[in-house]
């Protein structure tokens, strides 16, 4: 009882303080008196000690207003901040994958502005503070807003993340903020991770809601999400168009797939076209399998870019049952997230495209993966200058391009990334006999090498009559019309026959070229002109080995 007598007394102390320092603060002015500063404010002096006591017992009395306000919002199944709302609290046991975001202070999230007046050294924005920090710092409302939000485990001030910023900055008189979400995309799991994107996205509309106050157009600002940060992005965009506005542009870096597929109760919304004017999708780790990759399957903005049709990027291993503990366990390392954040690797290539001259030229296929996989949406030539949408640059600059919808192309498998997108197309002679291998094409341009798996429907049957296609993309600027009129096709057969028969001779299978033809994205096309030519074994090896002359010229 008497503990609570003092607990109340204390409160309506707290409550007398704090209306007293938050009182008007017209006519204040300074002054020495006897070595002690006064305060005179409406012609009452108020010592500056008792003051500065007057602010501190207000920001206990809010801390604890703010924890009161979470023990009443218990009791109706959700959780309350100041400034951003409620969310819904995961009370149920049948449900252990949802759950509640953290409070601010855990989550603990930064937004640091550059410019052009501070390239090197942040600034730390604010939400809530009357825009002070804003309009302390370099921020001008009068340029573009561009945006970064990294995903689980990331950090906002990482190399990548300032190597993005420099970029912006070299490329366009722009604001740059980072948003640093580190502590609350940590964990302690995936799920929780994944919970504290809507808190975060909250938290960055009510920094968009204060600089369109002061004059930002919100069709000015540009916001870029990887993995989680992409559903961050959503969250923001969705957020403010409650305050009537709309984004300019969200780019999802291979959105983050488990918790945000829409199949499970435990689901968050993902990121999608209604959230910004123009959304843009780069998948490079997809999977119809939730728990074999990290980006989500499915388009989800006006267009997406699928690169290699969105899984398995040349150059990375391919990691399956290990995703669902890197996801639910918090454990991640480089080589289960090579896939995933070649998104962020491309874009950030994307945008030193002018100086590179390489553009990740993009094309439809609407059959999707398979028909895309086997080389049979690929144009005879791709002009992204071109309006009918039937070409695209992936990237930074795909908002400049009219194309809509699935979005396909080809990577090389190491940077630069982006290089000389080719088919190979193999015609098998009639001679040929069944048999079961893999044929494997090498492309000789220079002093480069091009490497092709040719793909046919079994995938290790091979028989006469049939075309076989394969993908590949070459360095860039080393192969062409001028550059290399003539180029050489190395093939290998590797026989798969040795599994079934015991007894097994090369000489059974032969394998006989009839027509070889390569063709580029820029409208050119080299060929093999001779007669049906045979495989020939190699050291007595499971091996077969063959190289044919291409050239420009069309065959007659």
């Amino acid at each position: 009882m008497i503990l609570s007598l003092f607990s109340a007394l204390g409160i309506v102390f707290l409550v007398i303080l704090f209306t007293a320092s938050a009182s008007s603060t017209e006519n204040v002015s300074n002054e020495q008196d006897d070595g002690v500063v006064v305060l005179h404010r409406a012609g009452q002096a108020i010592p500056k000690r008792v003051a500065s006591m007057g602010n501190t017992l207000r920001e206990v009395f809010a801390r604890r207003q703010e924890r009161m306000h979470e023990r009443r919002s218990r009791t109706r199944k959700e959780i309350c901040y100041d400034l951003l709302g409620c969310f819904p609290m995961a009370l149920s046991k049948h449900q252990p994958l949802k759950k509640t975001p953290q409070s601010p202070s855990d989550v603990d999230t930064k937004f640091w502005l550059f410019t052009r007046d501070n390239e090197e050294n942040a600034t730390q924005l604010h939400y809530g503070d009357r825009r002070e920090s804003i309009l302390n710092s370099n921020y001008s409302s009068k340029i573009p807003t561009k945006m970064l939000v990294h995903g689980y485990k990331g950090s906002g001030m990482d190399y990548a993340a300032r190597a993005i910023a420099g970029l912006w900055l070299k490329l366009e008189n722009c604001n740059v903020i980072l948003v640093d979400w580190e502590k609350g995309a940590a964990g302690p799991s995936y799920a929780v991770a994944a919970a504290n994107t809507q808190l975060v996205g909250r938290q960055l509309a009510l920094l968009l809601s204060d600089m369109t106050s002061l004059g930002t157009q919100a069709t000015h600002i540009h916001v870029i999400g990887f993995s989680l940060g992409a559903h961050i992005a959503g969250f923001a965009g969705r957020a403010i168009q409650q305050r009537g506005m709309l984004l300019g542009r969200i780019t999802g870096l291979d959105p983050a797939s488990p918790l945000f597929r829409q199949h499970l109760k435990a689901s968050l919304p993902p990121l999608t076209t209604s959230d910004a004017h123009f959304v843009d999708i780069v998948h490079t780790d997809s999977a119809r399998v939730w728990s074999n990759g990290f980006g989500l399957f499915n388009a989800l903005g006006h267009v997406d870019f699928f690169p290699n049709g969105g899984r398995d990027q040349p150059g990375c291993a391919h990691y399956r049952a290990s995703l669902i503990v890197s996801h639910l366990e918090g454990t991640v390392n480089s080589s289960v997230i090579c896939n995933h954040i070649r998104a962020f690797q491309y874009f950030l290539e994307s945008m030193r495209s002018t100086e590179t001259g390489c553009e990740f030229l993009a094309f439809p296929c609407d059959e999707g993966y398979d028909t895309f996989e086997a080389g049979l949406c690929f144009p005879k030539q791709c002009n992204t200058s071109s309006h009918d949408g039937t070409c695209a640059p992936m990237g930074f600059y795909s908002n400049l391009n009219p194309a809509r919808g699935p979005m396909y192309l080809v990577t090389r498998d190491k940077a630069p990334f982006c290089g000389e997108q080719l088919r190979a197309t193999v015609v098998l002679s009639q001679k040929t006999l069944k048999t079961r291998g893999y044929l494997q094409l090498s492309l000789e341009h220079g002093l480069e090498y091009t490497h092709f798996q040719l793909y046919c429907e079994l995938k290790d049957a091979v028989k006469g009559g049939i075309e076989l296609n394969a993908l590949a993309a070459a360095k860039y600027n080393t192969i062409g019309e001028d550059l290399t009129p003539d180029i050489t096709a190395h093939f290998t057969f590797q026989s798969l026959e040795f599994q079934s028969s015991d007894n097994y001779s090369l000489s059974d299978t032969p394998i006989y070229i009839a027509k070889v033809t390569v063709q580029s994205l820029r409208g050119v096309s080299w060929h093999y002109c001779g007669e049906d030519v045979i495989l020939q074994p190699k050291d007595n090896s499971m091996f077969r080995t063959l190289s044919l002359p291409l050239t420009v010229k069309e065959c007659t």
